[in-house]
């Protein structure tokens, strides 16, 4: 990851918090990046009988996101995708849009346009942009779930140009919304930037408010904003509260080659209506590889949590999906000779020995419960 990454996940961010704003004038459901790419599908000569798809890496630079529309009409739709399609032809970057018809469940994508692959030229000036990302500091701001914040406190970052975004995730709770960032700060060392930190935050005369506390730490780090119009502008987000560090060393990481498990329930709502589903997932998920082969690693050591949302609705149920990024060496204990790809038959195994975890574990209210290799299957079958 090249610190003009974090330059160009900074400005889709600003980009899309000031159409959910300014055009849609609704908020921002969720922000999620890195995440999976839809599904590549590949045909010859645009025949559909050798049409095939290939599963896209579990994680990519993408940034993916839900406005939470007032007026979602067609024309409305219309005006939000073309103001993202022109950035992406600006910057070169691809673009999907939700497939939202009747009977099409999330997981079904409409590619607007592909990504050249190489870099936007609009990031070629600096020499420092192509270092890799060294520095990273996660930070979470926290405050009423309105529409500017989120628009606001990405806007103050693109300031300086030494900042970027190499992740984000954002989801609001009742009237409490939650922005989660992971900044990419050039030339600045982990010791260091740890180090002004925790003095910064030792003082009683520090803020806890977005923009004064990064433009505090910001400035002791040697940082020098851009000049902007308009600075004296009021604030949106001057009632957040931010949570700050400790910064990390960004280093490669050799991650194995992964496959993408979602899995999705339903659960009637209780006290532990969250933490039933997933313990048992676990301990099914550390069924799941003893019983292929003796002496292989557990599921549940060697999965990675990707993504987990829970939401409770109108109808006294919880609502959950995950996505699990699985090493791909654990398929090579399927049987190769059944009809059934070795995804499905890791997913159809992980399955039922979840219900027999929920089962035995006497969870009452559950139904829903699905694993698939594709987030568009989720769902498509109830347990009760």
């Amino acid at each position: 990851m090249r610190e003009w990454h974090g330059l160009a996940v900074r400005d889709v961010m600003k980009e899309i918090g000031e159409t959910a704003a300014t055009v849609a004038r609704a908020p921002l459901l969720t922000l999620q990046c890195p995440a999976q790419l839809p599904t590549i599908v590949k045909t010859r000569n645009h025949d559909l009988s050798t049409r095939k798809e290939i599963a896209s890496p579990c994680s990519s630079l993408a940034v993916r996101f839900a406005i939470a529309l007032r007026d979602p009409s067609a024309a409305m739709r219309f005006q939000l995708a073309d103001r993202v399609h022109r950035l992406c032809q600006k910057h070169g970057f691809g673009f999907w849009i939700a497939d939202t018809r009747p009977g099409h469940r999330p997981g079904n994508w409409f590619e607007i346009c592909h990504a050249d692959g190489g870099r936007s030229g609009l990031y070629n000036g600096d020499v420092k942009s192509r270092q890799r990302v060294g520095t990273c500091l996660p930070v979470t701001f926290a405050g009423p779930a309105r529409i500017e914040p989120a628009f606001s406190i990405v806007s103050f970052l693109q300031r300086y140009p030494q900042v970027g975004v190499v992740g984000c995730a954002g989801t609001s709770l009742a009237d409490v919304a939650f922005v989660h960032l992971l900044l990419s700060v050039q030339g600045v060392g982990v010791d260091r930037l740890n180090r002004i930190l925790r003095k910064l935050l030792d003082e009683r005369t520090t803020s806890a408010r977005p923009r004064k506390l990064l433009q505090q730490l910001f400035t002791r780090l040697g940082l020098k904003p851009d000049p902007v119009e308009g600075d004296g502008e009021p604030d949106p987000a001057s009632d957040y509260q931010t949570f700050a560090g400790p910064a990390l060393l960004c280093r490669p990481w050799p991650a194995p080659d992964s496959l993408a498990v979602w899995v999705s329930w339903e659960i009637a709502r209780q006290d532990d209506g969250v933490v039933a589903p997933l313990d048992c997932l676990y301990r099914a998920l550390g069924q799941v590889a003893p019983k292929v082969a003796e002496g292989t690693p557990r599921l549940n050591e060697v999965s990675t949590v990707e993504y987990l949302i829970c939401r409770a609705t109108e109808q006294s149920v919880i609502r959950g999906k995950a996505k699990f990024a699985v090493p791909k060496s654990i398929l090579r204990h399927f049987s190769a000779g059944s009809a059934e790809p070795a995804a499905a038959q890791l997913c159809v195994s992980l399955e039922d020995a979840w219900k027999a975890q929920l089962e035995s574990s006497g969870v009452d209210g559950v139904s829903e419960v699905t694993v698939a290799w594709r987030e568009s299957w989720l769902g498509h079958r109830t347990h009760s």
